[in-house]
């Protein structure tokens, strides 16, 4: 337990200066109708393992929030060995789009994972003593959560010297 908790707080506090310039954050709120337990009826995230429920809901989901026609998507949550991956539009990006591949890219992500893992995932119904996904040593080291805990609440965008976009992630869980 002590060392989930070490990486949350590594995961936290990273910095991602050496990408180059920070450009700005993009955040992902969903709108529901439960004030009671969300301010302003607001939930500041959107669903990795289920983004179709999120976007309907999905505040501004359809505005072109990167112009660019290609960004590099830097994914290291809750991953030992960090994955890339780039995304190509001619028509820019959405909230609704990167969500949308962010989401499918983590599914693949997951899906290496236990088809390359000797130690494999305890099935939720059989964790005695935790409810944390356990530690699997595939090839992209998960530990900690399973996609349905899995949540973004914020994008931040770097430029590097040579104009190219990378995008790191906020992930809740």
């Amino acid at each position: 337990m002590e060392i989930l908790k070490q990486r949350e707080k590594e995961s936290i506090e990273k910095s991602w200066d050496q990408l180059g310039k920070f450009l700005g954050s993009i955040y992902f709120e969903v709108t529901t109708p439960d004030t009671a337990n969300y301010e302003n009826g607001i939930i500041p995230w959107a669903s990795l393992e289920k983004p179709d429920e999120a976007i309907p809901n999905l505040k501004d989901a359809k505005e072109i929030i990167i112009t660019s026609s290609k960004v590099t998507v830097i994914i290291d949550y809750p991953l030992k060995a960090e994955y890339q991956f780039e995304l190509i539009s001619d028509s820019g990006f959405s909230r609704a789009t990167l969500l949308k591949e962010i989401s499918k890219a983590y599914y693949k992500i997951y899906e290496d994972e236990e088809a390359t893992a000797s130690i494999k995932t305890i099935p939720i119904e059989k964790r005695t003593t935790m409810h944390n996904r356990n530690e699997t040593n595939g090839k992209h080291g998960i530990w900690g959560h399973d996609i349905a805990d899995l949540a973004l609440s914020e994008i931040m965008v770097y430029t590097t010297n040579d104009g190219k976009l990378i995008l790191t992630l906020m992930i809740e869980s």
